[in-house]
């Protein structure tokens, strides 16, 4: 069955607003992997609606404000490497980052 009309429309506006969001995010590093997981405190409650700052391993700030979710959930894409993440309490954590998607929960000392 072929579709035209207002089908055709739809997918077209569907390819539109996927363009429009990808261009919204800006440039992804070619390289770069998503890394998510949950904010967990030190009795293992998750952290819901904070920010915290990623820094590289030289210690530059990649990303200023990463926020979590109502639920402590939180998702970056990073190139590969290891970074620390620092809240403004002044706890901080270590994560990872590979091409490939990663889970990987934050547990705060």
């Amino acid at each position: 069955m072929l579709r035209t009309g207002w089908h055709k429309l739809r997918f077209t506006g569907v390819g539109i607003a996927l363009t429009a969001t990808l261009a919204f995010f800006g440039p992804i590093p070619a390289d770069a992997g998503l890394v998510s997981g949950r904010v967990n405190d030190t009795k293992g409650k998750f952290q819901a609606g904070g920010t915290f700052r990623v820094k590289d391993s030289a210690g530059k700030v990649v990303n200023d404000r990463v926020k979590t979710d109502n639920r402590g959930g939180y998702s970056i894409f990073l190139p590969p490497g290891n970074y620390t993440v620092e809240f403004s309490d002044g706890r901080s954590a270590v994560i990872q980052s590979h091409p490939e998607p990663l889970q990987q929960n934050i547990y705060l000392k």
